[in-house]
C-alpha cells in the first residue's frame, strides 16, 4: 500500500492544532492550571510550524526553513514551560527562546545552512534535548500520586530517543543534497507518524494528569481540615480503623490520645474567631512537630484533636502525650494568651481491644483531667478508678456528642 505523502502531512498538522485548540480550551474552563494553555499554545506553534515545513519548495527557504524550525523548537521548548509551570516551577518565557536562537546562530553559517542534512543534525539535537528536558521536570514533581506522569515521562524520553537516533542516522543515511522538499524524504513517513503519535499521546497524557490533579485536590479537601492541614475527622477515624486492623507481631499496642483545648470557648469570647482561629493552628502544628510524621493525628472536631500510634507501653504513650503538653504550655500567643490542653489516653488491652472502646477509654481519660485542673494528662488505666460515677455535662457532654458516632464515615 502507497502512502500518499501530502495528505499525511496536511493529517499531521490538522491533529497537531485539533490538539492545541482542545488544550487551550481546556485551559480557558480552568485558569487556575497555567499549564494548559502554554501546552495549548506550544501544539499551535508546532503545528504551524509543520505546516511550514511541509510545503518547502513552494515558499521561501528562509520561510519553510527557518522560521519553521523555530516555531516547531520554540513549540517544544513550550511544553517545558508547561511542565515547569505545572509543578509550580516558574521559568521566565525567554528561555523558550533559547533554542530557536542557537538554530538562527546555526544556520548563520554557509556550511550549515546549505546543507539540509547539517541542518537536520543541530534541529533534531535541539529537539531531544528539549523533549528530555521536559520529562526531567515532569519527572521531578513525581512525589505527587498522579498515574498518568509516568507514561507522560516515558512518551517524552521516547521521543527525545527518536530525535537524539536521528543524529547519527542522518550520517549514515543522508538526505540526498539538493532534495529542498520535506515530503520527499525516505525518512519522512516515519517521522511524520512518530509526530502524529506523539502529539496524541502527549497530549491525552496532559490532560489527564491536570484531570488527576483536580480529582486528588478535591478528595484532599474532603479529607483534610481546612483550618489546620491536618487530616479531618473521617479521615482520622478511616485511618485508625486500617491501623486498629493491622495484626502487629512486634509485641507494640496500639495508643489513643484525645486532645481538648483548655478554656477556648472563652478565648473565642474575649479575643475573637481569629484569635481561636491561630491558637488551633498553633496546637495543630505543635503537635505534628512533637508526634512525628509516623503517628495518625487529626481534628475530629472544633478544638479537638486526636492521635493513634503504637508504642511499647503505657509509660511511653503517657511521655509522648505530655511532651505534646509541654510543648503547646511553652507557645505564649497575642495578648498574653498561654493556652493549655488537656490530654486523655488509652492503651490497647485484653479489655480494650476495640478502636470504639479505645476512643471511649481515652475520651473518659480526657474528662477526668479536664476535672483535676486541665493542663495535664490523664490515663485511662486510672480515670477508670477516679471518675468512677462522673459523667460529663453541659459544654463538657456537648464536645463529648462525637462519640455517639460510628467509629466509620
Amino acid at each position: 500500500m502507497r502512502l500518499d505523502i501530502p495528505t499525511l502531512a496536511t493529517v499531521m498538522v490538522f491533529v497537531t492544532t485539533l490538539l492545541g485548540a482542545l488544550l487551550v480550551f481546556a485551559g480557558l474552563q480552568n485558569r487556575a492550571m497555567r499549564a494548559l494553555m502554554t501546552w495549548g499554545v506550544a501544539f499551535m506553534l508546532c503545528a504551524i510550524g509543520m505546516a511550514l515545513a511541509a510545503v518547502r519548495g513552494m515558499i521561501p527557504d528562509w520561510t519553510s526553513i527557518q522560521a519553521a524550525n523555530v516555531l516547531v523548537l520554540a513549540g517544544i521548548g513550550m511544553i517545558w514551560l508547561g511542565a515547569r509551570e505545572f509543578d509550580g516551577r516558574r521559568a521566565p518565557m525567554t528561555m523558550v527562546a533559547v533554542a530557536p536562537v542557537i538554530w538562527l546562530a546555526a544556520c548563520a553559517f554557509p556550511d550549515i545552512r546549505g546543507d539540509i542534512n547539517a541542518r537536520t543534525m543541530v534541529v533534531s539535537a535541539l529537539a531531544g534535548l528539549l523533549a528530555a528536558g521536559a520529562a526531567s521536570e515532569v519527572w521531578r514533581g513525581r512525589a505527587e500520586p498522579l498515574l498518568s506522569r509516568w507514561p507522560t515521562v516515558v512518551t517524552l524520553l521516547a521521543y527525545a530517543a527518536v530525535m537524539l537516533v536521528r543524529v547519527p542516522l542522518v550520517v549514515v543515511v543522508p538526505q540526498p543534497a539538493g532534495d529542498y522538499q520535506l515530503t520527499a524524504s525516505a525518512l519522512f513517513p516515519l517521522l511524520a507518524f512518530a509526530t502524529l503519535l506523539f502529539s496524541v499521546v502527549v497530549a491525552f497524557l496532559l490532560l489527564n494528569m491536570t484531570k488527576e490533579r483536580s480529582e486528588l485536590r478535591h478528595k484532599t479537601a474532603a479529607l483534610i481540615d481546612p483550618l489546620t492541614g491536618v487530616p479531618n475527622r473521617r479521615a482520622f477515624l478511616a485511618g485508625a480503623e486500617q491501623m486498629a486492623a493491622q495484626p502487629c507481631a512486634d509485641g507494640t499496642a496500639l495508643a489513643v490520645m484525645l486532645f481538648d483545648l483548655d478554656h477556648f470557648k472563652a478565648i473565642n469570647d474575649r479575643l475573637g474567631h481569629a484569635a481561636g482561629d491561630a491558637v488551633l493552628t498553633n496546637f495543630a502544628a505543635t503537635a505534628m512537630r512533637a508526634l512525628g510524621a509516623k503517628v495518625l493525628f487529626g481534628r475530629i472536631g472544633g478544638e479537638e484533636f486526636a492521635a493513634i500510634m503504637r508504642v511499647s507501653n503505657l509509660g511511653e504513650a503517657l511521655a509522648i502525650a505530655d511532651q505534646v503538653r509541654r510543648a503547646f504550655a511553652a507557645i505564649e500567643e497575642a495578648d498574653d494568651l498561654a493556652p493549655t490542653v488537656s490530654i486523655g489516653v488509652a492503651l490497647e488491652s485484653e479489655t480494650v481491644a476495640t478502636l470504639a472502646a479505645l476512643m471511649a477509654a481515652a475520651d473518659r481519660a480526657l474528662y477526668r483531667a479536664k476535672a483535676k485542673g486541665r493542663n495535664r494528662v490523664a490515663s485511662a488505666m486510672s480515670a477508670s478508678v477516679d471518675s468512677a460515677g462522673v459523667a460529663p455535662s453541659g459544654e463538657e457532654g456537648e464536645r463529648r456528642a462525637w462519640r455517639k458516632l460510628p467509629a466509620t464515615a
